[in-house]
């Protein structure tokens, strides 16, 4: 009886030992990357009368209940609250690609007046492998080359694709 109390502890040990969870990261190049970064530069509307951290935080919620491949989605905003850059980020450009037609032909799409109501586009800089689907999407649907900031500026999207690095996952 006293063995098989000892076998019984033995496959106890032995199994939590094997049923680790790896925190080790993974190290992922950036040739076999394909996350996609957005910054999305905005102007506050002068008479723009919201709380822009609750909208902030009501929009980051909504997107991380219902946009699966999006990883982060934050906003940053300067001292004097007069300029704001949203940063997304998305497993693949099918995630980005996802959002934005949520936002010009889906649920999303009766929002839309609710963001330029606060904002004003002023640039998008797009990081990560984009194909050309995707840019002929932007193109298609009036975000890029068709909007001028608030300078009257055309907007171009600014499409840079990585040259090395890694990331940690």
């Amino acid at each position: 009886m006293k063995n098989i109390y000892t076998l019984i502890l033995l496959l106890t040990a032995l199994s939590c030992t094997y049923n680790r969870t790896n925190t080790e990261p993974i190290i992922v190049s950036d040739a076999d990357n394909e996350d996609l970064i957005v910054l999305v530069e905005w102007s506050v509307n002068e008479g723009a009368e919201v709380d822009l951290e609750e909208w902030s935080d009501a929009w980051s919620k909504m997107v991380v209940e219902t946009e699966p491949l999006t990883t982060s989605w934050r906003f940053f905003i300067n001292e004097d609250k007069s300029r704001v850059t949203m940063y997304e980020s998305y497993t693949t450009w099918r995630g980005l690609l996802h959002h934005d037609k949520r936002i010009t032909e889906g649920d999303l799409k009766d929002r839309l007046p609710e963001v330029f109501a606060r904002y004003k586009f002023e640039g998008v800089t797009v990081l990560g492998p984009v194909t050309d689907e995707l840019k002929q999407f932007f193109l298609d649907i009036g975000f890029d080359k068709a909007m001028n900031n608030s300078e009257g500026k055309l907007i171009e999207f600014d499409y840079r694709t990585s040259i090395g690095g890694y990331t940690k996952k």
